[in-house]
Parts: C-alpha cells; sequence; structure tokens
C-alpha cells in the first residue's frame, strides 16, 4: 500500500518497526493505536501525556526535549525506517540547529510522515477534525485500520456531542490569551478558532499575534480562555488579567477559565479541549472526555 503525504507518495511493503516521533501528537497517535512497541526514540514531549498511555509513554526513549530535537546523528544512530514529525520543515528539520533535513533522512533510506501538517504555516489550516485523517494515515501505514476507525468514531462522537449541546445558543467572543503582559499573545486561528467556533463561540482576534494591552481591553471578550503549560499557574496568570482588566466584561462577570493548551492539539486529546471550551463559554456541564 501506498500513502499520500506532504507532496510525497510513501510505498509501504510492510509495516514499519522501527519509529522516531518527533512530536508528542504523534507519539499519543501511535501509543493510542496500540503501536508503542515500534517506537524506538521519541522528542518533542510539551505535556504530560493523557492518562490512559501515561505509563507507556513514560517507559519510552526520549533523545530531546520540548522544542529540543535531535541531532542528525542521533536520529540517524536509532536505525529508524520511519521518522514522524509535525512538520517536515523547520522545528525538527532544521539544519541551522544541527537537525537533518527531511531530504537528508530520505537519501539515508528513511520513510517520513508529516503528521497534522507539512509545512509551519499550514497550521493555519489545521481544525479539530486534522487529527482523524492522521490517525486514518497511521492506521492504514500499520495495518491497524479497525482500531483507528474505533479511535476516530470515538473523536467523531465526542465532537457531536458538543455540537448538539451548543445548537442555538448565543455565541460569545472569546479571547485565548497565552501570556504576556505587554504585548499579549493570544492564540488563534487554524484549530483555535475551529475549537472555538464548533463550541459556539468566535474568536474575539483574527490571527494569532501579540497585541498590545490597548487592543487586547478593546476586544473586549465576553469569556477569557486562560492558556497554561506543563507547570504554569492558573490562579496567577488569573489574578495578572483581572487586576490590569477589571473593566473588560469577561473579568466583571468572573469569565476566565483555564485551558491547558495541550487539549488544543490536533491529537487524541483534542475533543476534551473542544469539550472543555463550551463548558466555559455557556455554562454547560458536559462530561470531559477522558485523556
Amino acid at each position: 500500500m501506498s500513502i499520500e503525504n506532504c507532496g510525497r507518495t510513501l510505498p509501504f511493503d510492510e509495516a514499519p518497526e522501527r519509529v522516531v516521533t518527533l512530536w508528542q501528537s504523534a507519539t499519543e497517535m501511535m501509543l493510542a493505536l496500540g503501536l508503542g512497541d515500534r517506537i524506538v526514540a521519541t522528542a518533542g514531549d510539551y505535556a504530560a501525556y493523557p492518562e490512559s498511555i501515561a505509563d507507556e509513554a513514560t517507559a519510552l526513549n526520549s533523545i530531546g526535549s520540548a522544542m529540543g530535537w535531535p541531532s542528525k546523528e542521533v536520529v540517524l544512530s536509532e536505525d529508524p525506517d520511519l521518522v514522524i514529525g509535525q512538520s517536515l520543515e523547520g522545528f525538527a528539520f532544521d539544519p541551522s540547529y544541527g537537525y537533518a533535513t527531511a531530504d537528508e533522512l530520505e537519501d539515508a533510506g528513511i520513510d517520513l510522515y508529516g503528521v497534522n501538517m507539512c509545512v509551519p504555516e499550514d497550521s493555519l489550516s489545521m481544525t479539530i477534525d486534522t487529527s482523524s485523517q492522521s490517525i486514518a494515515d497511521l492506521g492504514a501505514i500499520f495495518g491497524v485500520e479497525d482500531r483507528a476507525d474505533t479511535l476516530i468514531a470515538k473523536l467523531t462522537e465526542e465532537k457531536q456531542a458538543v455540537i448538539d449541546a451548543v445548537a442555538g445558543l448565543d455565541t460569545p467572543s472569546v479571547a485565548y490569551y497565552q501570556g504576556g503582559e505587554g504585548p499579549i499573545h493570544v492564540l488563534a486561528g487554524g484549530i483555535y478558532d475551529s475549537a472555538i467556533e464548533t463550541a459556539g463561540g468566535v474568536n474575539a482576534f483574527p490571527t494569532e499575534a501579540d497585541v498590545s494591552r490597548e487592543d487586547f481591553a478593546a476586544a473586549d471578550a465576553d469569556v477569557i480562555l486562560v492558556a497554561t503549560f506543563e507547570g504554569q499557574d492558573f490562579a496567577t496568570r488569573k489574578a495578572y488579567l483581572e487586576a490590569t482588566f477589571p473593566e473588560l466584561t469577561a473579568v466583571q462577570n468572573g469569565r476566565l477559565y483555564e485551558l491547558p493548551v495541550a487539549d488544543t492539539d490536533a491529537s487524541i486529546s483534542v475533543m476534551r479541549g473542544l469539550t472543555e471550551i463550551a463548558n466555559a463559554i455557556h455554562g454547560l456541564d458536559l462530561e470531559v472526555p477522558a485523556s
């Protein structure tokens, strides 16, 4: 069989046996599909793994950090027959940092798969359904289509539950605050807009950007989602927004909610994030899918 990915046709006579994953979402998908025994090394782990695969993830061989990837020599030393990256340009494939380019790895006889996107600019076209396509591709590559179909069906069911719950409700404006005290960094576009809109809201900003305090205040969002990464304290970030923007509608109405950024990545927990957003912006009490 063969897979079309990032302008490449990847033919497979048999399922890959030695896989290096260079982004956490790819590792999560592999583990969720029961393919942990094929992973020889990982990098790009940016958050705690979902509980359902946490133990297995802990046992994996890590050769990088959240935003630090292995050199060409280290990747080649793992003798992979497939390397999976979030993108096939930049990030883990940036030669200015000593990383191997996609062409260099292919010249070494290694197949590459770009999970979710092919180049960083593709992030603007990502949606909450993007991970399902990646899961389907991995299911085909490894001959576990039934497992992939089951996982995709679960994600689809979780998405539909939110769609049904928010049908006919008002459409509040939502700011997704990632951090900063001036400029303020907001998350928008791509998967962030997809999640907010599917949850029955509208993003208060047109694209991910650093905005001034004045522009952040002028947007006057009805709801503020406060992004957190591993180790960040929601209470501290919330207190900053309350002290700095006391006149905002969201602040006056107590509508500031924590949203882990990992729950809005194109991975197996994406509908968890969608449900959390719907609960926050509409005051619902939907059951959040288990991680």
